[in-house]
């Protein structure tokens, strides 16, 4: 019977560091898989990374992410605008995820009632919707919590395109964890990001290969 690879851990000290890394990761020890809609790729299940200084070296070298963009991306996640008109983004359903409910808000607000609270938590998936249509989130679940005077944020993606999405990903998020910390007036803290298909799709195989020295 095959086994598969599943379950691998990186510590990294930055953005650019964790990118690099997991991007090797999944490289060398990832499965080539055909996934749902025909595409290949090679994947990694379930790959954690804590970021221990998330603020520091933020833009990785070999992304095709420019401040700019980088930018426009941090300031979508964290007003919930939607103005490209996209199906969703993934500010969108934190900032107002139905009947006016603003996750981010709620987890500001428990972290400044009760610091040690466990319920500072926001999702993305909503089942009546995206059981129903072909485009539906990566990040799951952003997770906030008070620990050591700090704010750290942990965060779940069902489907993760490392070696595309997650600079953006990653920046927007320390940006959002920077928004969270200064409203409850404390400091930010490490960023944790749960993969459970960390994945290269094939059309970045030939970048991948030339940015890690790999190809013949």
């Amino acid at each position: 019977m095959h086994q598969t690879n599943i379950g691998r851990f990186i510590r990294a000290s930055s953005i650019s560091d964790a990118w690099h890394r997991g991007v090797n990761l999944i490289w060398s020890s990832g499965e080539q898989i055909v996934d749902e809609r025909g595409s290949h790729i090679k994947e990694l299940m379930n790959l954690e990374i804590v970021i221990e200084n998330p603020f520091e070296d933020m833009i990785p070298e070999g992304t095709s992410w420019n401040l700019d963009r980088l930018e426009d991306y941090a300031k979508q996640l964290i007003s919930g605008e939607n103005t490209q008109g996209f199906e969703y983004t993934y500010g969108q359903r934190l900032r107002d995820y139905g009947e006016g409910i603003d996750q981010i808000r709620y987890a500001i607000e428990k972290l400044k009632a009760n610091p040690s609270s466990r319920r500072a938590i926001a999702i993305t998936w909503i089942p009546i919707v995206d059981t129903k249509v072909d485009e539906v989130p990566c990040m799951m679940l952003t997770d906030f919590k008070i620990r050591g005077g700090r704010v750290h944020l942990t965060t779940l993606f069902r489907s993760h395109d490392f070696a595309g999405a997650y600079p953006a990903n990653l920046y927007g998020l320390a940006k959002l964890l920077e928004y969270v910390a200064k409203e409850i007036g404390c400091e930010a803290g490490v960023i944790t990001t749960i993969s459970i298909s960390a994945h290269i799709y094939e059309h970045d195989w030939d970048r991948i290969e030339h940015l890690l020295g790999t190809s013949q």
